[in-house]
């Protein structure tokens, strides 16, 4: 069905290309039809927001926190400042103390100890810029101790507890939401998976398979674009769930056709060990059975025709079916399927081509 048979005259393999052209577009126009139908439902309320379910007492402690922020950014911005005054306050000291280092050093290397006065009055302008250091240590330290004090007024771990109790109450409504939107979704899609996985099994190779397999595409994008990305998740449980019941039915049901079809080849192998090799041919359509031997498959019982060495058998050696035959006329060698000979154009279909094949095989 999905691939083309080179078998068939040109005009009928483009019918087939027409065929499924009008199976895309037809599945395209269900899919934006079906797009429009979900998307034109009634709402299933608003989304649940996570700060919905926060308690009073978080709400007070967040504007606490709020007040809090915009104190300490005050307090930092100050910090900020008394950092530069101190780190001033201590390269003004430093200047000054190597400048008297210097003066003392001079001092001494010249013997001049009559200068006692400029000695006290260097040191005490040192003593002043040492004060001024520690005046604007002691002013940071008081800041560092204000921002500490005003985060102690707001406890953090009762601020977590009452956060993780909101959350787990969104996650619950958020959970609810979901599964109520799936199941709006579901109301919609259902039908349609379910008359899709009905047209699939009996009537995907009917009169109309086009619009059969338009409607089957439709269906397969409806359940994984508009259904299962809206699968409620629960931590992943539901959908591997969902997943392995999926797998259970497709491999049922293939388990399922596997065994029919084996049993179908083997009762047509037994009734066609019966029949001669025109009536087994009768039961094959000429084209599929010329496309199944141009692939070197029995057309009967779908096995290898070839043999050990590499070229295909005139007989299949699994069922027994002839294959291959020499033209009456000029001996070449042609399927059985083939109405004319490919080397000389001998009619094979009537007369002492077919009656050979009957005598040889009786």
């Amino acid at each position: 069905m999905f691939k083309m048979n080179k078998n068939k005259r040109l005009p009928e393999q483009l019918f087939t290309l027409v065929m499924w052209l009008i199976a895309v577009l037809f599945a395209v126009f269900l899919t934006g039809l079906g797009s429009k139908v979900i998307g034109d439902l009634p709402k299933v309320g608003n989304p649940p927001e996570l700060e919905q379910y926060y308690s009073p007492e978080l709400k007070q402690i967040q504007v606490q926190r709020e007040q809090l922020n915009q104190k300490n950014a005050t307090v930092r911005k100050e910090l900020e400042q008394a950092n530069l005054n101190l780190e001033k306050a201590r390269q003004r000291y430093d200047e000054e103390k190597q400048q008297f280092d210097n003066w003392i050093q001079t001092r001494t290397a010249t013997g001049n100890n009559t200068q006692d006065a400029p000695v006290l009055a260097r040191t005490q302008k040192l003593d002043q810029l040492q004060a001024q250091v520690s005046k604007e240590q002691q002013i940071i330290e008081q800041l560092n101790q204000a921002i500490l004090n005003n985060e102690r007024t707001v406890s953090i771990e009762r601020e977590e507890v009452l956060k993780e109790q909101a959350r787990i109450a969104f996650e619950h409504a958020n959970n609810t939401q979901e599964l109520k939107v799936f199941l709006m979704r579901l109301l919609v899609t259902l039908p349609a998976l379910v008359l899709g996985a009905w047209l699939f099994a009996k009537k995907r190779q009917s009169r109309y398979w086009p619009f059969v397999w338009g409607f089957i595409f439709f269906a397969l994008i409806a359940f994984f674009v508009e259904l299962v990305p809206y699968l409620p998740s629960y931590g992943g449980y539901v959908r591997y769930i969902v997943g392995i019941v999926l797998v259970g039915i497709a491999g049922h049901y293939a388990i399922k056709r596997m065994q029919i079809y084996l049993r179908d080849k083997q009762e047509q192998e037994q009734k066609m060990s019966q029949s001669s090799q025109a009536e087994r041919r009768k039961n094959f359509d000429n084209e599929g059975a010329l496309g199944h031997i141009a692939k070197n498959i029995c057309p009967s019982c779908e096995r290898s025709l070839n043999t050990s060495s590499g070229v295909p058998a005139d007989y299949c050696v699994h069922c027994g079916l002839c294959v291959f035959k020499k033209c009456g006329q000029c001996g070449s060698r042609c399927s059985t399927f083939f109405k004319y000979c490919s080397s000389c154009g001998h009619t094979l279909v009537d007369g002492e081509g077919q009656a050979s094949i009957d005598k040889m095989t009786s």
